[in-house]
């Protein structure tokens, strides 16, 4: 499976956009608006959940407080989601929200994206930027096999490698 359960990937998006409009302190018109809120966000350090409140699920400020933000390669779809490696050289294996990720990209390029532990799962926030970088043969044949010993590690659910 993909995709997050759709109730909760419902109740992810809606807590996230009103978290982000509240950074912004406006209403967030374009995928540019929420791009620039969630890199103030996330440059927060370890006040993320400054801006939380009651009206926040707790499984979802978890989540805030600790996400993963930067730049990632994005690996390709396996079984259980999606294979993305952070610049610390940590492969996680998430869910996408509402669109699987395979729509959006071609394998083994170079993103912009936040990764949350969300209900027993790692999900991609869904504000994905490639970066046009492209990965070179010899290096994509590397991380292929570096994925044969971490895909074992992943349990049925899409989770971070243990290392």
């Amino acid at each position: 499976m993909s995709l997050l359960d759709p109730f909760y990937a419902k109740s992810f998006l809606e807590q996230y956009k009103r978290l982000l409009s509240e950074v912004a302190g406006k209403q967030l018109d374009d995928t540019a608006d929420y791009v620039e809120a969630r890199e103030v966000l996330y440059a927060d350090g370890f006040n993320k959940t400054h801006h939380m409140g009651p009206k926040y699920d707790t499984s979802f400020i978890e989540a805030i407080g600790n996400a993963e933000y930067g730049m990632f390669i994005y690996g390709k779809k396996y079984k259980q989601g999606y294979a993305l490696k952070s610049k610390d050289n940590i492969w996680y294996c998430v869910q996408a929200l509402t669109t699987p990720l395979e729509e959006m990209l071609p394998d083994w390029i170079v993103v912009d994206t936040a990764i949350l532990p969300y209900h027993d799962n790692y999900i991609c926030d869904g504000l994905i930027i490639d970066k046009h970088v492209s990965i070179g043969k010899n290096m994509i044949h590397d991380m292929i096999q570096d994925l044969k010993i971490e895909r074992p590690k992943w349990s049925s659910k899409c989770m971070k490698s243990d290392r």
